[in-house]
Formats: structure tokens, C-alpha cells, sequence
């Protein structure tokens, strides 16, 4: 008698929290609906409405009998056991394929759905629980009512902790790991010998973008960033809104900023670029420490840093910001972060007229063309500053240019024909080239140029293909060069392509990525200082490449961000 107790105990316990996983598992359901605002058959395919029929049905039916009515075992089993494979049927469809990388079929499928993985768990607790019911048989007796409210209680909570869990671990709305390396960052690397690691970016989203840190490369991404150490690549940090609807992400001051609002039904794939010309009281942008990941602050309706761009109009701009005497035109503009800069060429009176209609100072031979660089701030439509009037000599016309490095503005065919560079942020001049290349017409451009000095690019090979690369102090004295020959670098000087080390200059090359070559060839070339380099030293990528980005030197390494049929990838190389 004392067993059969024991045993109607043991039953009751599992129904009641049957039960209660039942009971859980639909208030779960309406959370999920509630939080997601409807948008809860992505992924699902709305199989989870079977579920939560089956739930209702065996609450109401198949936990007690009822009175007035007769209920053989035979038959209780079979509608539970047919609940239960309807419910198994609604597991087995609901499972949301598509929302993890290791069971979707591309990347082009792939489409993380956090109220798909909430609803697969309940489509779960209630198959448990109906097996739970099952156990009782319909006899379940619900006195004493604190242990059945127990049981049921137990059950619920089960439910709502799960999902709690899966809500943190699974699919986080905002997926955050703080961290940091637990060593010194390494050291800058003076020469590069191959690759030493890659790393694919999630999925779901791409790579905008690769800034220095303080142990390696952080990886500015479509929602988010995350900061990797230049010695393996081994994720310190991430930070992302995948299911924000994130129009910017920079470095500044030694923090990521991450600028991003709540997607509402309005935003499709279409019109998602046009959020960023939004109002900036809209958004929030997070602010992360470089170091650890650690979030900072979340200010509403913060600025994002102002950037100027050159186009089509920005000749106009110019010259209503100066208010430029009328035989003063602005001929060409380029932007340099938050400036604009501008050549302007004044002419005499006798060809006002027609250098204004033309837009064209330059093309007169018979006249004296009075020639300016300037710079203005078209956020705050102010001046920046402008330099001493100059005669460009016998050369062609100005040409404004940019280089790697230090903030600067390279003036082609300047004062008397020379090249100078020039501090983006005061217009005085800010290092000094070679001078025997300066005026020269063997210099293709500059490489790079910081406050240390500058490295250019001469083509010394005369009808041979042969570019030799000059390293020089900030007084333009050289100091080390390295040759490079059979590779036409021409349209990579004062690009990304080309990364300076202090032994050596590492140069990415592509074939085929601009219709020439073998489909998509990518290769890196290391010019040692001191020493002559040819293309049979290039050191070949693995596979074909879709696209190939600028480098760029971290600690540790040189990375470089390509795409294959894969996915994006940035590959690291390392000495």
C-alpha cells in the first residue's frame, strides 16, 4: 500500500510540472509575440501555432478527467500519444535552420531570428510536458494544491529560465564579450615573411573597415566591431546590434562608436542606406574602450564626425565660403577628412569672363595665372586657411593629392613647379621632399608622408619597368631606398595598397580583379630597404579573391582584407 502511495506521489509530481512546463511554455509564447510585435513566423514557418494547439488541448482535455465523463486508458493514451507526435512534428519544422551558422546551407541564407529559437523552445517544453502528462494516465490528483502548485511552479520557471538563458548564451540581442590580451601588445613588425592567420567575419555581416589598435587589428563590421590580437588572431572583444538598424562605425580618441536605432517594420533591405541621413535624435551611439571592449557610455542624438566630400559641387561650395574676388575660380577640390581643400587660379581681367564660364583658369597660355591652395570646413562654412599666392612655373596645372600618414595635402606642379606636402590642418608646409625629385618629372608620388619624413616613388628604370622607392628624413634627405622592378606600381602610389615598415615596404597586388591576369590573383610583394625586388618574389594568396582592400599595419602584423567565394576575409601577415 505504502509503495502504491509512493508511486501516485511520484506521478502526480511529474504531471503537475508537466503541467507547469505547459502553462510556461505558452506564457513564454506570449512574451515572445509581445516583444517581437508579431513578427513571429520568420523562420518558423508558424509551426510553433501547433504547439501551443496542443498545449491547450491536453491543459484542457488530458490532465484531469472530468466529472460525467469515462475515459478508458487505452484511449487517453492514444490522444496523448497523438499530441505528443503533433508536437514532435512542430519541433521538427519549427527548428530555425537558418538562424545558426553551423545548420544553414550559405551565407546567403543565413538569418539569425532570436523569436525563431525562443519559439523552437517552446515548441520543446511542450512536448515534454505533454510527456510528462502522459505518465499520469488522466488521474492526476491536484490535492494538496501546495504541492500540485509547487510542481507547477517548478515546471513554469523551468521554462522562463530557459529562455532567460537562451536569451543571454543563444542569441543575444546584443551580442557584447568584453575582454582584453593578457600580455604587452607586440611590437609593430619591421618586415612581414607570409601569412600567419585569417579570420572570417560573422555571417550576417561584413567588414567596413580595419583601424589600428592598441593589440592588433579592430574590424570596423556593418553592426558592430570586434578587436582581434595581431599575433594569432584571437578575438579580444566584439560588440554588435545585428537587429539594430547601425548606419556608422568609428574609431576616435581611442574609442569604437557604434551608431545605431531600434529596426522598425519601415526598414527593408532597400531603403536601410537611406537611414543615414536621418535625424541624429534618432539614434544612439555606443561608445566602447579600445582596450577591453568595455561599454563606456550610450548617448542619444550624438554627432557623428563630420566628413567632407568632394564632388561635383564642391568647386561652388568653395568659392561662396571664400566669397573669392570675381577673377578668382576654384578649379579643382579635394577632401581631407572634415576639410575641403581647392586649388583657385586668378586670372587678369582680360580673361575673367572666360576662365569663369569654363571653370578652368589653367587654360589660357598667354595669361599669368595667380595660384592659391585653400581650406575651408563645409560643416561650419569657414575659412581654414589659404596659402601664399604661387606661380605654378612652366608645369601643368596644380594638382591636389593625398599620401598615407599624417593628416596632409600633396601639391603637385606647386611653387615653381615642385611638389610639396602641406599640413592639412595649418597649410604651412609640413616636411620637405628630396630636391633633386621634387620638380623632377622621374617622381611618380608620394608613398606615404608623417612629421618623420616622408617615401616617394621614382621611376628610374627609364624604358625598363623599374620604380625605385626613397625613404627620406624631414629635412627630404634620403636616407634608404629599395627597388622594385616588373611590377607597374603606378596606380597604387599614395593608395592603401602599399604599407611602410621600418625594413621594408609591403605592396598587395591583385590579376584578374580588373578584368587582366588569371581570375582573381592575389599576391604580396616585400621590397626590403637596401635591396632590389621583382615580381618572382611575390608571395601568392591561397585561392581566387573577389576583391582585394588597402593594408594595414597593426601591432604584430600587416593585414589585408579580400573576398572569395566564401565569405570576406582578412589575412594576416606577420614576420
Amino acid at each position: 500500500m505504502r509503495g502504491e502511495q509512493q508511486h501516485g506521489r511520484v506521478r502526480n509530481a511529474l504531471v503537475w510540472s508537466g503541467v507547469g512546463l505547459l502553462v510556461g511554455a505558452l506564457l513564454w509564447t506570449a512574451v515572445v509575440v509581445t516583444v517581437s510585435a508579431g513578427d513571429v513566423f520568420e523562420g518558423t514557418g508558424g509551426w510553433w501555432m501547433l504547439s501551443c494547439l496542443v498545449a491547450v488541448l491536453v491543459l484542457v482535455f488530458g490532465v484531469v478527467e472530468r466529472p460525467g465523463t469515462e475515459r478508458t486508458r487505452g484511449g487517453y493514451r492514444f490522444g496523448m500519444s497523438c499530441a505528443i507526435g503533433a508536437g514532435l512534428l512542430a519541433v521538427w519544422m519549427a527548428f530555425p535552420q537558418d538562424t545558426f551558422a553551423a545548420t544553414t546551407d550559405s551565407r546567403w541564407s543565413f538569418e539569425p531570428s532570436p523569436p525563431a529559437v525562443h519559439l523552437w523552445l517552446v515548441a520543446c517544453a511542450i512536448v515534454i510536458g505533454c510527456a510528462l502528462v502522459l505518465s499520469g494516465s488522466g488521474r492526476a490528483d491536484p490535492r494538496p494544491f501546495r504541492w500540485s502548485t509547487l510542481f507547477s511552479g517548478a515546471g513554469a520557471l523551468a521554462v522562463v529560465l530557459a529562455g532567460a538563458l537562451v536569451a543571454q548564451l543563444v542569441v543575444p540581442w546584443v551580442p557584447h564579450r568584453e575582454g582584453g590580451a593578457e600580455s604587452a601588445p607586440a611590437p609593430v613588425p619591421a618586415e612581414v615573411s607570409g601569412e600567419g592567420w585569417s579570420w572570417r567575419p560573422p555571417m550576417d555581416t561584413g567588414i567596413d573597415g580595419v583601424r589600428e589598435g592598441p593589440h592588433g587589428p579592430i574590424v570596423l563590421l556593418g553592426d558592430g566591431a570586434v578587436a582581434l590580437d595581431g599575433t594569432d588572431g584571437t578575438e579580444l572583444w566584439s560588440y554588435r546590434r545585428p537587429y539594430d538598424v547601425v548606419t556608422h562605425v568609428w574609431t576616435e580618441d581611442d574609442h569604437v562608436h557604434v551608431r545605431h536605432r531600434p529596426r522598425t517594420e519601415d526598414d527593408t533591405d532597400r531603403n536601410l542606406h537611406q537611414a543615414q541621413f536621418e535625424d541624429d535624435e534618432l539614434f544612439e551611439t555606443a561608445r566602447l574602450n579600445t582596450e577591453s571592449g568595455a561599454l563606456v557610455d550610450e548617448v542619444s542624438g550624438a554627432l557623428r564626425p563630420s566628413v567632407a566630400r568632394s564632388t561635383e559641387h564642391s568647386e561652388e561650395l568653395v568659392d561662396e565660403i571664400l566669397s573669392l574676388p570675381e577673377n578668382c575660380v576654384v578649379q579643382r577640390t579635394e577632401d581631407y577628412g572634415h576639410r575641403l581643400a581647392g586649388v583657385v587660379g586668378c586670372v587678369d581681367e582680360e580673361h575673367t569672363e572666360s576662365a569663369v564660364a569654363s571653370g578652368d583658369p589653367f587654360g589660357f597660355p598667354d595669361s599669368e595665372v595667380e595660384v592659391m591652395v585653400v581650406a575651408v570646413d563645409p560643416q561650419e562654412e569657414s575659412e581654414l586657411w589659404r596659402t601664399e599666392p604661387f606661380d605654378p612655373g612652366e608645369n601643368d596645372r596644380p594638382r591636389l593629392t593625398a599620401a598615407p600618414g599624417d593628416p596632409a595635402v600633396v601639391v603637385e606642379n606647386g611653387p615653381d613647379g615642385r611638389t610639396v606636402v602641406l599640413d592639412a590642418d595649418t597649410g604651412d608646409e609640413h616636411v620637405a621632399l628630396p630636391e633633386d625629385l621634387e620638380a623632377s618629372e622621374e617622381l611618380i608620388g608620394l608613398v606615404r608622408a608623417d612629421s618623420d619624413g616622408t617615401v616617394v616613388a621614382a621611376d628610374t628604370g627609364g624604358p625598363d619597368l623599374q620604380t625605385t622607392l626613397h625613404r627620406a628624413d624631414a629635412s627630404g634627405e634620403i636616407t634608404d631606398s629599395a627597388v622594385v622592378e616588373d611590377v607597374y606600381l603606378d596606380p597604387k602610389i599614395g593608395g592603401g595598397r602599399i604599407a611602410v615598415l621600418d625594413d621594408a615596404v609591403v605592396i598587395a597586388e591583385d590579376y584578374g580583379l580588373d578584368g587582366m591576369g588569371e581570375d582573381g590573383q592575389v599576391a604580396l610583394l616585400v621590397a626590403p630597404f637596401g635591396e632590389t625586388t621583382d615580381r618572382s618574389d611575390e608571395i601568392a594568396l591561397p585561392g581566387v579573391a573577389e576583391s582585394l582592400s588597402g593594408l594595414t599595419v597593426v601591432p604584430g602584423a600587416v593585414v589585408v582584407s579580400t573576398e572569395d567565394e566564401e565569405s570576406q576575409i582578412l589575412r594576416a601577415f606577420v614576420p
